[in-house]
């Protein structure tokens, strides 16, 4: 069961991949954006994207610079 949700405030993302950058080295154990359960598109405007994999544990959140990600904890508390 995931520890947290992830909520997103798409607009707020720059595509610096931090996000998916600690997911791939936590989980892949490489720096490899395509290994992450996170991914960001870059298309007109740069989105974040959550996975059937992310697993909620909110390390993508913890390295994230532009409060694009925000963690909630499944029991309702911050």
């Amino acid at each position: 069961m995931a520890k947290y949700e992830i909520q997103i405030t798409r607009e707020r993302c720059t595509g610096c991949l931090r996000c998916a950058l600690a997911c791939s080295d936590l989980y892949a154990k490489r720096f490899e954006p395509a290994s992450s359960r996170v991914y960001v598109t870059s298309d007109s405007d740069c989105r974040v994207h959550l996975t059937d994999e992310c697993n909620g544990c909110g390390v993508c959140v913890d390295h994230c610079f532009y409060e694009v990600l925000h963690k909630i904890r499944k029991d309702g508390s911050a």
